[in-house]
């Protein structure tokens, strides 16, 4: 897997060598906080497309067993993700509303830190 490298703002770096596209685990990981940071109904072009955990949280207040259900709905997302294998030692946390989630991604290239937050 190769995917375009992006800047800080997420706008795609131009790319001179195909050695400046992200690659292996690197481009796995990129993908998937790609997708996380992608809600449903954000890109015009296939509204459907995205997480839905803006929906869930906008259902009620957060509390301890919704965010074991959304770290539940996290995990399944992530491993619908393309070149990921598995998705291990899943942790989260909710303090004051905010809710942080991260894993460990395996691909068929090693493994991957990700962490996201809502």
């Amino acid at each position: 897997m190769k995917l375009r490298p992006v800047d800080q703002n997420g706008d795609v770096l131009p790319v001179l060598h195909a050695s400046d596209l992200l690659s292996g685990t690197l481009a796995v990981a990129k993908l998937v906080e790609d997708r996380l940071n992608l809600y449903s109904g954000d890109w015009w072009e296939n509204p459907s497309w995205g997480n839905e955990i803006l929906r869930m949280l906008q259902e009620g207040r957060l509390t301890e067993a919704d965010a074991q259900s959304l770290s539940t709905y996290l995990a399944g997302y992530v491993r619908s993700t393309s070149g990921v294998k598995e998705v291990q030692d899943e942790k989260w946390s909710l303090e004051g509303g905010r809710f942080s989630w991260g894993c460990t991604v395996i691909t068929e290239y090693g493994k991957a830190e990700v962490e996201y937050e809502a």
